[in-house]
């Protein structure tokens, strides 16, 4: 017993006194702002709110959020849209489940926005508008431009045009086609905007500044205005 009883003791010792590995903290993605009610992975956010790598977020009536991304980047989120955010290196990354989107970008490394099962990346810096519902999806390129990656072609949007596609369905299987993505069936490129694509409005002041800074979504009731400084 009383070899034992010293066993138990030497071992608990070592427990206590043994080096701990300091727990890794993941950084934020982004910082964000609401209007209205916004969920973070379920639950109502309050006006401001850390976002991490693998967080979904999803907008209510009447409601918007607004991301500023570490990398300089922001996404706004118009009401009944969600979308989930994935960080892969130094890459950010928007996979929009319903609804749209508005993306600032800087340029410096862009945020790549996956809807409908293809992948959208600013061209450069720019302001991008992005809708998906079901299998349509529109990309309209408000500044600069953006490239639309398909498993089956790339289609580059230019700026002041807008891609209106209808995307084919999730491939079947657990390893879906070498790429990851899916294939764009009918793609038709709109000289001229769409207006109103996101249902968030624009401010003029964000088509008048190549690399717009500081964009706020501002007002106090929907339809809310994204304003660039």
């Amino acid at each position: 017993m009383r070899v034992k009883a010293v066993l138990v003791v030497t071992v608990c010792t070592a427990l206590v006194f043994a080096p701990v590995a300091p727990a890794e903290t993941s950084a934020a993605v982004a910082k964000m702002s609401t209007k209205g009610t916004v969920e973070l992975n379920g639950t109502v956010t309050p006006a401001e709110a850390s976002v991490f790598s693998g967080d979904r977020i999803s907008t209510r009536a009447k409601t918007a959020a607004a991301l500023a991304l570490s990398g300089g980047d922001q996404v706004f989120l118009p009401e009944l849209s969600a979308a989930l955010v994935r960080q892969t290196g130094g890459s950010v990354e928007m996979s929009l489940e319903r609804g749209g989107l508005v993306v600032v970008s800087r340029g410096a490394q862009p945020v790549a926005v996956l809807a409908g099962g293809v992948r959208i990346v600013p061209s450069g810096a720019g302001i991008l508008e992005i809708v998906v519902k079901g299998a349509s999806l529109k990309v309209a390129a408000r500044k600069g431009a953006a490239r639309v990656e398909a498993s089956n072609r790339t289609v580059d949007v230019t700026e002041g045009n807008t891609l209106d596609a209808t995307v084919a369905p999730p491939p079947q299987g657990p390893a879906g086609s070498s790429s990851g993505l899916t294939a764009l069936q009918t793609v038709v490129l709109v000289s001229g905007l769409v207006a109103g694509l996101v249902g968030l409005t624009l401010g003029i002041v964000a088509f008048n500044r190549p690399n717009p800074s500081d964009c706020r979504v501002t007002g106090t009731t929907s339809p809310f205005t994204i304003t660039c400084q």
